[in-house]
């Protein structure tokens, strides 16, 4: 148990790091030219990090779906930590919205309820199309659970094959040449809760040089195939950048073995290590608003190689912080995340 919560707590912050860059660095790559230095290291760097939310969904799978609770139970005790952080970080980023993006005392009421209402049932913010898929899964989770335990091994692989092919063939890019066969039971973010069971119950006696080198090579195609892939186009193409795709889920499993495989037992784990950690639902959450007003700054005064990490550092540090002042607060510690 103890390695298990330790490697957890690295892949759990790695996530965490990753859709910081992943939103530091896409910015640069919507105006399309890769001739540039901004293009390109905007490319290599979403090549690597894609991975991160699908390794949210991972570890959920690992840590949840080998638990044995009744579903009252489940959803008593896990869904009001998704629940209340969704309603508080809505109604943080509607406001946030009509303060940046609008002219509010022009507003008519109608207008401010039709975009508040919108907002309310597709995301406050584009980050928070997590909460929405993450709450939908938290529901699943109990009835996955029972099927599980019914499955051996190689039907659990069949499950995750299947959840493979459904990557191509529910994809709008493949429309014209996959036959339309409805794979929804294998399709979508539940594959991820499935792999994380799985990579977590089966001992792979592969040589430790091979997770990190799937991981690498993942990159490597992504990064070249998104080249390629926008070389003569105009509009970005970010094919293999989905968080659905086979390049995004083989890249999250290699991680997720990689670092289960390198983490010791025994290892203290550094201290800032463990504050990323337990921030790291707050974090995500919070994130955008310190990210929209450091970014620029930096960008005004440096380069492109020094802005995106900088500006991912600091955020994270002012998300740390603006999360430690708001758990102060009375039910703090409920709506922060």
């Amino acid at each position: 148990m103890a390695e298990k919560n330790t490697y957890i707590i690295y892949l759990r912050v790695i996530a965490t790091v990753f859709v910081v860059l992943i939103h530091a660095s896409t910015g640069f790559l919507y105006h399309v030219d890769t001739t540039t230095f901004d293009w390109n290291y905007a490319n290599w760097i979403n090549a690597a990090t894609r991975c991160s939310v699908p390794l949210f969904v991972v570890i959920s799978g690992a840590l949840l779906l080998q638990k044995d609770e009744n579903i009252g139970e489940f959803y008593k005790r896990r869904l009001p930590k998704l629940i209340y952080p969704f309603i508080f970080w809505t109604i943080i980023y509607i406001i946030y919205y009509f303060y940046r993006y609008t002219n509010f005392a022009t507003l008519s009421f109608e207008k401010i309820w039709d975009i508040t209402w919108d907002k309310i049932l597709h995301g406050a913010n584009a980050h928070l199309w997590y909460l929405y898929m993450i709450i939908g899964l938290y529901l699943t989770i109990p009835f996955l659970r029972k099927i599980l335990v019914q499955c051996n091994l190689k039907e659990i692989e069949l499950f995750l094959l299947l959840w493979f092919s459904s990557m191509f063939i529910s994809n709008r890019e493949f429309y014209s040449i996959m036959p339309k066969f409805d794979l929804t039971f294998f399709s979508g973010y539940i594959g991820y809760l499935v792999l994380g069971y799985y990579i977590t119950t089966v001992d792979f006696k592969w040589h430790k040089l091979a997770a990190p080198i799937g991981y690498i090579t993942v990159t490597l195609i992504t990064a070249i195939g998104t080249y390629l892939l926008n070389k003569k186009g105009a509009k970005l193409n970010t094919l293999l950048y989905n968080y659905v795709f086979p390049t995004t889920a083989t890249s999250a499993a290699f991680l997720f073995l990689w670092v289960r495989q390198s983490v010791t037992k025994t290892g203290t784990v550094p201290r800032w290590i463990l504050i990323i950690d337990k921030y790291s639902f707050a974090i995500y959450l919070s994130h955008i608003l310190p990210l929209n007003f450091l970014h620029p700054v930096f960008s005004r005064h440096m380069s492109t190689g020094w802005v995106i990490p900088l500006a991912t550092i600091s955020t994270i540090i002012t998300s740390i912080l603006l999360t430690f002042i708001l758990r102060k607060m009375p039910y703090g510690r409920y709506i922060s995340g």
